[in-house]
């Protein structure tokens, strides 16, 4: 468990580093299932940190985990207002197909089935194998661009700032 003393708002200064070299990075034209996974990655830790950040700020502690569907339940709980609310590509909670891609869902469902993640992150950080498969993200720049954006918003209504 951390403790009060921790520096949380040093959780949210990384949560904007990790943004903004996901934003970078999602700049670059390599369109491998690798590259974009650690594009993704970028992106998945910076919402990691950021929630962290959240909790400890309300808190001052904080169960260690990379779990983000964990994370997220603990935050909806201390955040209620729909003003906190954070949607991103890794919540398949309240997943509704776009016509872009039908079958995402239904793709990530038999991911799942088929590999048993413990956390997504596991299948962002490292190459597929036989334990995480072929899932795989693309994110483009302009969502970085939009989840910064959304994040200090958020930070600002925690904080009691304008931004």
């Amino acid at each position: 468990m951390m403790k009060k003393s921790d520096n949380y708002e040093q959780y949210f200064s990384m949560c904007l580093a990790y943004i903004e070299i996901g934003e970078v990075a999602a700049h670059h034209e390599n369109v491998t299932g690798e590259y974009q996974n650690a594009v993704a990655y970028q992106l998945y830790h910076a919402l990691e940190l950021f929630v962290k950040y959240a909790i400890l700020k309300k808190t001052g502690h904080l169960k260690k985990t990379h779990d983000l569907s964990m994370l997220f339940d603990s935050y909806y709980k201390l955040y209620t207002n729909e003003i906190y609310k954070i949607e991103h590509p890794f919540d398949f909670t309240t997943y509704t197909p776009s016509n872009e891609n039908l079958y995402e869902y239904e793709m990530y469902e038999k991911h799942i089935e088929t590999f048993e993640p413990k956390i997504m992150d596991q299948h962002l950080r490292y190459p597929y194998d036989e334990k995480t498969g072929r899932y795989s993200y693309q994110i483009e720049s302009s969502y970085f661009t939009n989840i910064r954006k959304t994040i200090k918003k958020i930070y600002g209504e925690i904080n009691d700032k304008n931004y």
